[in-house]
Order: structure tokens, then C-alpha cells, then sequence
């Protein structure tokens, strides 16, 4: 059993959250923001925490925790720094999204005399801003490109993530709708995008 403070317990609740997150969104729940919003928080933070010594890591974790708690924007900052020459500023808007929903989940939202309307699907919807609406949009296909990239520039090997669940129904919810297939993130087994 991996220690709250192992950055390979980050890995594995990032790729949790993830296959979740995309379970929620294909099915149009209001919630897979907010675990993609975790997934990528959590693939962060073990990013910027696999290469700290055993002995600090603990210490590490609890600073990192701190300082930039649940603050995805101010982590997705360090993390570009962390992965440089990687370029994914491609993915700014993303994450400005995935932060913004985090508000969604807190009691007392929205604030009183606000209209909010919220977009989950495949694609980002194009929205339509006015001063009385407050916009939140997500979609599946820009997050899926994200996780892929990130994996790559944080040189995580898929299939030491995902080959211990090779023979579990995710490899299903994970090849659904993804246009962004890692395909050895099971294994050896094959992998095709399913677009029912």
C-alpha cells in the first residue's frame, strides 16, 4: 500500500479520477469537471513530486499542499516550468476552464441574483457571454489531449499505469469517444477509439 506522501498514490487517484471523469462526462453528469479538475491536479503533483528524495518527501508534499492547495492555474504554472522544453501552453484555456468549475462544487454558488449556464459534452461549445451570465464549459475531447500530453511530458510510461487494469471494463471507458488514445496504456492488449 502506497503513503498519502508517495507520488505514486497521486499517479494512481490522477488516473482514477480521469477514467471517472470521462465515465461522467460521456454520460453528461455535471460533476466530470470537477474530477478532471482532481485528475490533473493530482498528475501535477506527482509530476513535481516523484523526483524528491524519500526522506524529504513528506515535507515536499505537505509545502506543496500549502502553498498551492486546490489551485489549479497556479500549479499548471509550475508544472510548464517543471516539464520545459515541453511546450503545452496549447492547453492554458483548459485549465483556466477545469479551475473555474472548481467553484461550482462549494456551497453558496452561484452568488445570489447570478445566472450561471454550464456546457459538459464531447467538444467545448462555442458560448455567448453577457454580463449577467456567468459561463462554465467543458469538453471531453481537449481533456483527453491534455492527459496525453502530460503524460508524455512528464515521461510517464502508460502502461505502468494502466496495465493492472487491462482486464476491467475502464479500457472500454477510456477507448470511448477518445480521439487521444495512449495505445499501450493497457498493455500489449489492442486499443481502438469506439465512437458508438
Amino acid at each position: 500500500m502506497t503513503r498519502i506522501e508517495d507520488p505514486y498514490h497521486f499517479l494512481d487517484l490522477a488516473f482514477g479520477y480521469y477514467i471517472s471523469g470521462r465515465f461522467a462526462a460521456i454520460n453528461q453528469l455535471n460533476i466530470a469537471p470537477n474530477l478532471m479538475h482532481h485528475a490533473i491536479e493530482l498528475l501535477i503533483k506527482f509530476t513535481l513530486l516523484k523526483e524528491v528524495p524519500q526522506k524529504r518527501r513528506s515535507a515536499e508534499t505537505a509545502q506543496l499542499g500549502q502553498k498551492y492547495g486546490h489551485r489549479l492555474n497556479a500549479l499548471w504554472h509550475q508544472y510548464k516550468k517543471y516539464v520545459a522544453p515541453a511546450d503545452l501552453s496549447r492547453f492554458d484555456p483548459a485549465i483556466v476552464d477545469l479551475d473555474r468549475w472548481e467553484n461550482v462544487r462549494y456551497g453558496g454558488f452561484p452568488n445570489a441574483g447570478a445566472s450561471v449556464a454550464k456546457s459538459v459534452g464531447l467538444v467545448r461549445a462555442p458560448t455567448r457571454t453577457s454580463t449577467t451570465r456567468d459561463i462554465y464549459v467543458f469538453g471531453l475531447h481537449d481533456i483527453d489531449d491534455l492527459f496525453a500530453a502530460m503524460f508524455a511530458a512528464s515521461s510517464i510510461n502508460p502502461p505502468f499505469v494502466g496495465v493492472g487494469y487491462a482486464h476491467t471494463a475502464l479500457r472500454e471507458w477510456y477507448a470511448k469517444h477518445n480521439e487521444h488514445i495512449m495505445p499501450d496504456l493497457f498493455g500489449s492488449l489492442p486499443l481502438q477509439p469506439s465512437n458508438p
